[in-house]
């Protein structure tokens, strides 16, 4: 009888011990062993979206470099030949070219300007030797005054170029020609050399 009893309470031993040794719960969200029986409240996030595929755009072609442009080759304009001075400035300025030119296209040689001074006058004025011997040469008047009766012969005493009083009396320039005054060359006259050749030109004369 005693060990039938002894039987009993070893079997009910065995029994507790098995109910206690059951393996705790496990929580099918999470994956983890539950907590006193609870399950465990982490709640895992949602698988990532997949990333959409990158389409990179291709690079515009770059141009190749411009050809050079073809050199524009400009034609010059013909030169303007015609003088911009009229014969009394070109004269003064000692333009024998510039005279030459008016001459040839029909301007008198003998023509006179607002103040009645001839191209001959103008050129012994600024001592322009060329233009005065260019001038003589072509029938200019050495006795063509101005407006204050002044002929190219006061104008050279007056610069006090002995050589063109020489030159103005050797093509008939009048000595004892007055102006307005009432004067002669050789009363303008202060230059030794100037003075000679006049009183030697108006003996030759008497």
């Amino acid at each position: 009888m005693k060990e039938h009893f002894s039987c009993l309470n070893l079997l009910l031993v065995l029994g507790l011990a098995g109910c206690g040794s059951q393996a705790p719960e496990q929580d099918t969200t999470s994956g983890l062993p539950a907590e006193n029986g609870k399950p465990s409240s982490v709640v895992l996030a949602p698988p990532p979206k997949p990333v959409a595929a990158v389409t990179l755009k291709p690079e515009p072609a770059v141009d190749p470099a411009p050809k050079p442009l073809a050199a524009v080759t400009l034609e010059p304009e013909p030169e303007d030949t015609t003088p911009k001075k009229d014969i009394f400035r070109s004269a003064g300025a000692g333009d024998v070219d510039a005279v030459k030119y008016h001459l040839a296209n029909d301007i008198k040689v003998n023509s006179q300007d607002k103040s009645g001074k001839t191209p001959l006058l103008w050129a012994v004025r600024s001592q322009k030797h060329a233009v005065v011997s260019h001038l003589l040469a072509r029938g200019a008047n050495p006795n063509l005054a101005d407006n204050s009766n002044k002929t190219p012969l006061f104008w050279a005493v007056r610069t006090r170029r002995p050589e063109l009083v020489s030159q103005l009396l050797s093509k008939g320039a009048d000595i004892a020609h007055k102006d307005k005054n009432g004067r002669t060359a050789l009363d303008y006259a202060r230059d030794d050399t100037i003075i000679a050749i006049l009183r030697r030109h108006a003996s030759e004369k008497k």
